[in-house]
């Protein structure tokens, strides 16, 4: 493998100034490549880009040459590369180790550098090791993936709201570090891999000024630790931790094949000790976020041994998106780190994974997202929800909202059955907002719908069944009368008993936590 990326502040300001000049940004580099080129380049197909590239390399193009580069892992002349890096130079380029000079005499990428579009913040930089595909064979071991699916996701899923300290555990290629330079202020990284390490501070340098981080203060707003887990930060807390851990469960093994996504660790060990030790590191009231992967054995629910690991004063609030079963997700993970490329050992790495779970007896194993709090005044939060269906991403401020709202209601009750003088709900003007839609199905010849659904726009998406008096409570909610007084009025509508009224108080609870309800804000005019 090539060294990594060299943190050099001055190079890296020019290397910036660089992409700006050559416009090598997400957008102009899909205007370049266009549609279908673009789409294919996203399926890891490099040949219509090259095709559509040939003409503006041959005109010197500096944005070609930089997709050429470092997108395509083509090499290109001298004179384009002295073109690229007018204020960097090809010798900066190469101190910086992102080129290297090949046998013929052209400039070759060691590293991909791709482009990151933020919605708020403008285009970022990401430099990683280069793809299986760029490289023509499976990843080593010491791999550093770019930003993926999986870090896209944890990023979308991470609370935004401002804090003094974060903690990006196992930082990779930093992504997660820039989201949390943009709202906190102070962020550590820790990664078992100093190569990790080194690609993270080198991408949290190029963009330094989108991140107002002072390159030559690094300091100032970024600690590097080196060490595995949480033993960099043993002893200290944070308000915030995002973490993409090596969660996959892989065979047993005393060397690990991919550092950047298994531990050698049984099964899910790893996210087992994570989640019941995570409280150590977690400053009251701190927040923790995670993708995960667990292991089910038989009958039960998918959360049975989830429910367990969290220490006693944790909440847990985790989603499981999907499952596989063994062959799948062997099938999976060979493939993420491109081992059918070595037809020889995809068999017996194969073999191994099946071997593997069926001496344990696992059966399934989840795929989701964890949060987690170190509670301090509020009311308990143990929520498990199975959610495999399409998400409005970022649902990060979704799940935020209801966090805040499940603060509010059930830190004012004891219990979600509590009396309707003690409901938290029961004075609060409540409305169904417009991205909640209202859904009904029956047979053909039915005199009457038979299933009645409520399904939200917006965030998680959910989709959640009705009965006939919560579907009149979200039907009446229009904001004119407090909630208490619908669900009375529906109560006594119905003929519902006591503990009917306490299970239809309970269900618009919940709806109102997952945001099937939202507080009525009345509009005002402006003369």
């Amino acid at each position: 493998m090539h060294p990594a990326p060299a943190a050099h502040p001055n190079a890296l300001g020019a290397l910036r100034q660089d992409f700006v000049a050559a416009g090598y940004s997400f957008d102009n580099i899909a205007d370049l490549l266009g549609p279908t080129a673009t789409a294919a380049l996203d399926r890891d197909q490099h040949l219509p880009a090259r095709r559509v590239l040939d003409q503006p390399l041959a005109q010197g193009n500096p944005l070609a040459g930089l997709i050429s580069c470092f997108l395509l892992a083509d090499p290109i002349s001298r004179s384009l590369a002295d073109t690229i890096f007018d204020q960097l130079t090809l010798d900066g380029a190469l101190d910086l180790n992102i080129v290297t000079i090949t046998d013929d005499g052209e400039v070759a990428a060691t590293v991909d550098i791709s482009t990151y579009a933020t919605d708020h913040h403008g285009d970022m930089w990401v430099a990683s090791d280069q793809t299986a595909l760029q490289l023509g064979h499976s990843l080593p071991e010491e791999h550093i993936l770019g930003v993926g699916k999986a870090s896209i996701t944890l990023a979308e899923i991470t609370p935004r709201t401002a804090v003094t300290t974060a903690l990006d555990l196992g930082t990779g290629c930093g992504i997660q570090a820039m989201h949390l330079l943009l709202h906190a202020e102070h962020v550590t990284i820790t990664d078992i891999s100093q190569r990790a390490l080194d690609f993270a501070v080198f991408n949290i340098l190029l963009n330094a000024q989108q991140l107002n981080v002072d390159p030559h203060r690094l300091q100032d707003r970024v600690t590097v630790r080196a060490g595995n887990m949480l033993d960099p930060v043993a002893g200290q807390t944070f308000d915030l931790i995002a973490t993409n851990p090596p969660f996959v469960i892989a065979p047993s093994q005393a060397k690990t094949t991919h550092t950047y996504r298994e531990t050698g660790q049984t099964g899910d060990q790893l996210v087992k000790e994570l989640i019941s030790n995570i409280d150590r590191v977690l400053a009251p009231g701190g927040q923790a976020v995670m993708l995960a992967n667990w292991e089910m054995f038989g009958r039960g629910h998918w959360h049975d041994r989830l429910e367990t690991w969290p220490a006693e004063d944790l909440d847990i609030w985790a989603i499981q998106r999907s499952s596989a079963d063994p062959a799948q997700y062997a099938e999976i993970w060979l493939q993420d780190s491109s081992e059918q490329l070595n037809r020889a050992s995809y068999a017996d790495a194969y073999e191994r994974y099946l071997e593997d779970f069926e001496a344990r007896g696992v059966t399934q194993i989840g795929v989701g997202w964890v949060w987690l709090r170190r509670r301090e005044t509020t009311a308990p939060l143990r929520k498990f929800e199975y959610l495999p269906g399409p998400v409005h991403q970022p649902v990060a401020a979704a799940w935020t909202a209801s966090v805040e709202k499940y603060d509010t209601v059930y830190s004012a009750q004891t219990s979600a059955g509590a009396t309707a003088q003690d409901w938290a709900l029961a004075d609060m003007h409540l409305v169904a907002p417009q991205w909640v839609t209202y859904e009904q199905y029956q047979r053909f010849g039915a005199e009457h719908p038979e299933v009645l659904m409520a399904r939200s726009g917006v965030g998680f998406g959910r989709h959640v069944r009705l009965d006939t008096a919560t579907a009149a409570v979200l039907g009446a909610a229009d904001g004119e009368l407090s909630v208490g007084q619908i669900v009375a009025a529906v109560a006594g509508l119905l003929s519902l008993d006591d503990e009917q009224a306490a299970a239809l108080r309970a269900e618009i609870t919940a709806l109102y936590v997952d945001g099937f309800l939202e507080v009525y804000e009345p509009e005002t005019t402006t003369s």
